[in-house]
């Protein structure tokens, strides 16, 4: 079926339509097969949609395009050339561009240095053209109705202005076609909506794309070419009219599409953390500005609490503050009843609180190390023995942790880079739970994780609350809130707005009271 479907389709489009082919494309790495003779065509004045799960070969085929990576055999063809793209700078010459998942920003610099890096334009007597380089850059940012002052140090930016940052950089180089690996990952609503209309916008001004969610939603709104990989080969392509989301998850995952059953709720014990007007400003340096303010709420254990907030609603500040990430707070954190001064992340951990973050790439893989040691590096004094780790002792844990979680490596001593995201994110619950937390705290969990694997976390999870683990969740998607929550409090400009039982939590009253006005007055 997957060999006729591709066929039917690509016989449809006209050779003018196709404006870049990866053609027989295979990739192996260390023996791993991670592209099994691939062609995917890329229609012109399009987007077109890639899907698949966590290490169906979707990064790495977009890296090969763009580039970042040569593929072990096969042909990339531009206007239906053969082309040799040695690098991305090779690539970018002829208009194509990558936006990563993993973002690529550079956080001691400002916005414009980002944009230019690499590609800094001389002026009179070569020396660096500024002025232009702004105009250009703040010309960029306004097609993204993100107007962020060109001098903004990007490192103090959230994750999801430096997406935009990303974005913007490639709107300011003259891309053709325009590769964007979820882009709306770290995106509020409103920040996803607008993107969507300048998608819209560069389609109408002759740009092609190439577009990965795992927000199927979002592929449905956007797509006109389809394109489905599974285990580093193509098993469906389809225009538009042809696609809807069962077609999508069947073949993305081998199964019929079917609601998942419903997550056995687990009983609530008693209080594990409390918060009392938990406040945090940002430094004198920035403006002191109030990142949280007077937040009360407590967590029992057993309990799924979500924690719904919009870009800037102090989410990440809330989960950062509680695993001792950020220790200028005022206010009391309660451990079990007992008061405690979270100083440090270690100094969290001893009270049995741990944090997946967000950011994995900046904020939790440690890409010089394996896969093994990514995880145990948090718990090494559980498996030291007298001076010295053991290894066996480490293996044995490590290995009983990665079969718990699904984490699908060939080989452990691999660098943790060889994982896909999906697979990365697994890594850095594993490394949590190594530490044997009774409070788990994760940020924004499902980041860039397929249907399959988004499944697999939200069961994991739900049997991590049964057996007594508090969990406490950030998500910025409703549904998960939704479907993952026992309770779920709403985060507005730092202050809690409203705290809901999840079987209340529609929509729009999520998204109502997460987007309160700044002096907090209460939307009825």
């Amino acid at each position: 079926m997957r060999n006729s479907e591709a066929i039917n389709v690509a016989t449809q489009a006209q050779s003018g339509d196709i404006i870049l082919e990866a053609r027989n494309i295979v990739r192996e790495y260390s023996g791993t097969v991670a592209l099994k003779g691939v062609t995917f065509r890329v229609r012109r004045n399009s987007v077109n949609v890639v899907i698949g799960e966590n290490g169906a070969g979707k990064s790495t085929l977009m890296k090969i395009l763009a580039g970042a990576e040569k593929p072990t055999s096969g042909q990339i063809l531009f206007e239906g050339s053969p082309i040799t793209l040695r690098d991305t700078r090779d690539a970018a010459t002829r208009g194509i561009a990558m936006v990563h998942q993993e973002l690529a920003v550079l956080p001691n610099l400002d916005v414009t240095d980002n944009v230019f890096a690499g590609r800094e334009l001389a002026g009179r007597w070569g020396m660096l053209d500024r002025t232009k380089q702004d105009a250009i850059t703040n010309d960029a940012l306004l097609r993204l109705r993100t107007p962020i002052p060109a001098r903004t140090s990007v490192g103090q930016l959230p994750l999801g202005r430096q997406q935009i940052v990303e974005l913007a950089r490639s709107l300011a180089h003259q891309t053709s076609i325009l590769i964007l690996d979820e882009p709306t990952s770290a995106l509020s609503r409103t920040e996803s909506e607008i993107l969507f209309e300048v998608i819209a916008d560069l389609k109408r001004q002759g740009v092609t794309l190439v577009y990965i969610s795992h927000r199927l939603s979002e592929l449905l709104l956007l797509g006109d070419y389809f394109t489905v990989l599974r285990d580093g080969e193509i098993v469906g392509e389809a225009n538009r009219e042809q696609v809807d989301q069962g077609w999508i998850v069947e073949r993305m995952t081998g199964r019929s599409s079917k609601a998942p059953a419903p997550i056995a709720r687990s009983e609530k014990g008693p209080q594990a953390v409390s918060i009392e007007n938990l406040t945090l400003f940002t430094s004198a340096a920035n403006g002191g500005r109030a990142l949280l303010q007077n937040v009360s709420f407590s967590a029992r254990k057993g309990e799924i609490l979500g924690i719904y907030g919009l870009l800037g609603s102090g989410r990440t500040e809330l989960l950062e503050t509680m695993a001792g990430l950020r220790p200028d707070y005022s206010g009391q954190i309660s451990v079990k009843g007992t008061p405690v001064r979270l100083g440090s992340a270690s100094n969290a951990s001893k009270h049995g609180i741990s944090l997946v973050p967000e950011d994995r790439k900046s904020d939790g893989i440690i890409e010089a190390l394996s896969i093994r040691e990514n995880i145990s590096i948090a718990a090494l004094a559980r498996v030291t023995k007298g001076l010295f780790v053991s290894k066996r002792r480490e293996l044995a844990a490590v290995n009983l942790l990665t079969a718990q979680l699904k984490l699908k490596a060939s080989d452990l001593e691999l660098p943790i880079t060889a994982l896909s995201g999906g697979n990365q994110q697994k890594a850095m619950l594993a490394r949590c739970l190594m530490c044997s937390p009774s409070i788990l705290l994760m940020d924004e969990p499902t980041r860039g994780v397929d249907v399959g694997a988004k499944r697999e976390l939200y069961n994991i999870i739900r049997d991590l609350s049964q057996k007594g683990l508090c969990v406490i969740f950030t998500s910025s998607e409703i549904e998960e809130i939704q479907a993952l929550a026992d309770r779920v409090l709403v985060l507005s400009r730092g202050r809690i707005s409203t705290e809901i039982d999840v079987h209340a939590a529609s929509e729009d009253l999520l998204f109502s009271r997460a987007s309160l006005p700044a002096d907090g007055a209460t939307l009825q």
